[in-house]
Order: C-alpha cells, then structure tokens, then sequence
C-alpha cells in the first residue's frame, strides 16, 4: 500500500499579518527623459481609447505588427469573461521583437539589444 501524506492548512492568519506585507516601497520618480519619449504624450490618447471607439482603437497598433496570418476579428465578447483578441490571426512574437527589425538594419549594432551581443562576438 502506498504511503499518502496528511495536508493541513493554515487558515487561522489574521489581516493584520497579511498587512504587514503590504508596506508601501519606495517611490521611484520617471526621469524626464523617459516621458520625453513615452507613447503616452500623444494628446488626443483619451479620444483614441475612448468607449466610442472601442475595440477598434487597438486595431491601428495591431497593424504596426507583423501578422502570419490576418485577424479577421479584433474582439470576440461572446463568451465573457473570457475574451479573445485578434481573432483568426497568427503572428511570432519573437519575430515581431527583434527578427523585422534585425531585416531593416545594416548594422546590427545599431540595434541597442543586440550591441552588447555583437561586441562579445568580435571579441
């Protein structure tokens, strides 16, 4: 006969144990330069991404992608909660990451995450 093994749980914690891990950590400020650039300070966001133009507004930065296979569909809602996005589509991420742009450079070092890469290659 086999050996089974008693499992206890530990229900009896109370919210003030639970709190103490819920410290606030230290706040850490975004570098000017960084909003600079961020994608964010476009000022018509809000009416990009606004419930009248739902789920459509994805679909512009769905077609900066490369996509394998062509989404037919950009929202399917008909089983909530379990939504599905993009639907018919098929794309790579890994392909979408780096490889498109890895097509478009000459210099690979021009791309920032592969410059330490190619360094350590030639040594």
């Amino acid at each position: 006969m086999a050996n089974t093994l008693e499992t206890t749980e530990l229900t009896d914690v109370s919210e003030a144990e639970i709190a103490v891990h819920w410290k606030e950590e230290e706040y850490y400020y975004v570098p000017e330069k960084f909003k600079a650039q961020a994608n964010m300070r476009d000022p018509q966001i809000l009416e990009k991404f606004s419930l009248d133009n739902f789920p459509n507004c994805f679909k512009q930065y769905a077609d900066m992608l490369t996509w394998f296979e062509p989404y037919h569909t950009v929202l399917d809602t008909s089983n909530a909660p379990f939504w599905k996005w993009f639907i018919g589509g098929k794309l790579n991420a890994s392909y979408n990451c780096l490889d498109r742009h890895v097509k478009r450079l000459r210099d690979l070092t021009d791309l920032p995450s592969l410059r330490c890469l190619c360094n350590e290659a030639r040594g």
